[in-house]
Parts: structure tokens; C-alpha cells; sequence
């Protein structure tokens, strides 16, 4: 028995290291006034951030890693001029349905989870 389980412990690490970051996914604006209205942050280690008065086109294109279990660190570049970088922090709290998005400590905007659609 003992050998024919033996082969599952490097799959299930394997699938361990696959789960998505809670910030995965699609966030939408809740607070007044935010500094982006939408962001989008893939699984591959993209991301797009949307201002409210073009929805359609990414403002800012972001590559991100994990700062801890709830928290991604953005690194974005403004879509219109690549010479402009910021690097921004997503604050995702433990039920993984709301998001606070900061740079230098700054609040930019809290965020709620939507469901892909």
C-alpha cells in the first residue's frame, strides 16, 4: 500500500504550489473616488488596472508577485507612457471577497471580488 501511495506526495505538493493568490481575478471600485474604477489580475502574473473614464483600455499594465499569503506586489507601468512606474500593493482581506489597493502606504481605493462573467 505504502508504495503505491508514495507517488501522490510530489502531485499534491505540485497542486499545493498551483493554487491561485487570493488576489487573482477581477475587482471592481467600492470606495468614493478611487483611483482606478476596475482591476484585473490574472493567474500568470499580469495584471490591468481601468479608470473609470476608459473602461475599455488598461490605463496601467502591471506584473505582480505574492508580498505574503493576502497581499500581491503590483509593479505597473502607465499604458500610455512606458517610462512611468509605480509599484502598488493589493491588500486582499481573509474571506478573499474585498481589497484594498495602496501605494507608499496611501490608500488608493478599496475593491470587492466579481465573479468571472
Amino acid at each position: 500500500m505504502y508504495q503505491k501511495l508514495i507517488w501522490l506526495a510530489p502531485l499534491l505538493l505540485t497542486l499545493n504550489a498551483c493554487t491561485p493568490h487570493p488576489s487573482s481575478g477581477g475587482w471592481r471600485a467600492t470606495s468614493a473616488d478611487p483611483l482606478f474604477e476596475r482591476l484585473e489580475v490574472r493567474f500568470n502574473g499580469n495584471a490591468d488596472f481601468y479608470t473609470k473614464t476608459n473602461d475599455e483600455t488598461a490605463a496601467w499594465r502591471c506584473f505582480w508577485g505574492t508580498a505574503d499569503k493576502q497581499t500581491a506586489e503590483l509593479k505597473c507601468i502607465e499604458a500610455d507612457n512606458g517610462e512611468v512606474e509605480k509599484i502598488y500593493m493589493l491588500q486582499i482581506d481573509q474571506g478573499g471577497q474585498a481589497a484594498t489597493l495602496e501605494q507608499g502606504g496611501q490608500v488608493l481605493g478599496r475593491y470587492t471580488w466579481q465573479a468571472p462573467g
